[in-house]
């Protein structure tokens, strides 16, 4: 596959405070709507400003009680995508009936709250191996966007553990495997999944990697500032655009959450970025999708995948 444009995807996950949480063995939280409330409202005005479309990879048991948002952000023309039912940590281990409800039965949920046909699926901390590929393409999507090909994904992992409040926690004892130990050195531009991981069943399924630099394999994601030197990271930004890649960049809707003003569990401090005043984060984001947006055309994965990769 070659893409025969140069084009830049913008992917937000909308993890609620909760679900981050629960990520750090923390699962005492119930049901959170303050990515709802305040974060996304922000990124949609956000992105209107720029003048671009965004993806919103959505956790579907929210989607019924958010189908006026869902419809909302299709209206403004950005896509909508699964992020799984309920956000389980790990993924790729679930037993075959729970991966086909997180899965099968997140698309139809979502497709029946926003009214439109969901085709894209991102799993929960980009854990994915073939048996879960495989059950994205029997579902019916059209792509994944889970593979987040860099070495320095361990290292994130290992920091989370290291942050987590239960160590002890089956997120602990499968904090590594040999997918994501080979996942690191995946393609880096949009591909036939297939030809990367011969999943059976994932004939056809098109797989949008999470953007890295060409030869250090250095992320091009946003949580990635809150740890390097903004130069450094700004220069890995501008050495993706000048390698005529397409750039996938992801971030996360708790980048435009303010922990102190927005009354946002304390407990959320241990989340990168989360310490920073909103003004910071919202410069940060801004200028990065805008530097992008000035060298690339931007559109969603749906777009990209029925004009730009033909």
């Amino acid at each position: 596959m070659t893409d025969t444009r140069q084009f830049a995807v913008f992917s937000c996950d909308l993890d609620t405070v909760d679900r981050h949480l629960q990520g750090y063995g923390i699962d005492d939280l119930p049901a959170c709507d303050r990515i709802y409330r305040t974060a996304v409202p922000r990124l949609l005005e956000l992105l209107d400003e720029l003048r671009v479309p965004g993806v919103f990879f959505f956790i579907a048991r929210d989607a019924e009680r958010e189908a006026p948002l869902l419809r909302q952000m299709i209206a403004a023309g950005h896509e909508v995508g699964s992020h799984s039912m309920t956000h389980p940590q790990p993924f790729r281990t679930l037993a075959d009936a729970a991966l086909t409800d997180e899965i099968d039965g997140s698309r139809a949920r979502l497709a029946a709250a926003s009214g439109s046909e969901v085709i894209g699926f991102r799993a929960p901390a980009w854990d994915v191996d073939d048996r879960v590929l495989g059950r994205i393409a029997a579902a019916g999507y059209r792509y994944d966007a889970s593979v987040f090909p860099t070495p320095v994904l361990i290292a994130s992992r290992l920091s989370a553990y290291r942050r987590s409040v239960n160590k002890g926690s089956l997120r602990g004892r499968a904090i590594f495997s040999m997918d994501l130990i080979g996942h690191a050195f995946a393609p880096a531009v949009p591909h036939q999944a297939s030809a990367a991981t011969n999943a059976t069943g994932a004939r056809g399924l098109v797989e949008f990697p999470i953007s890295v630099t060409r030869w250090l394999r250095l992320p091009v994601y946003h949580t990635f500032q809150y740890f390097v030197p903004p130069r450094l990271f700004a220069r890995g930004v501008r050495a993706l655009l000048r390698s005529g890649r397409p750039v996938c960049y992801e971030f996360h809707a708790a980048d435009l959450l303010d922990l102190a003003a927005d009354d946002v569990d304390p407990r959320m401090e241990r989340h990168p970025g989360m310490r920073l005043p909103l003004e910071r984060k919202r410069a940060l984001l801004k200028d990065t999708l805008a530097a992008i947006a000035r060298e690339r055309r931007v559109v969603t994965y749906r777009h990209a995948l029925e004009e730009c990769l033909q």
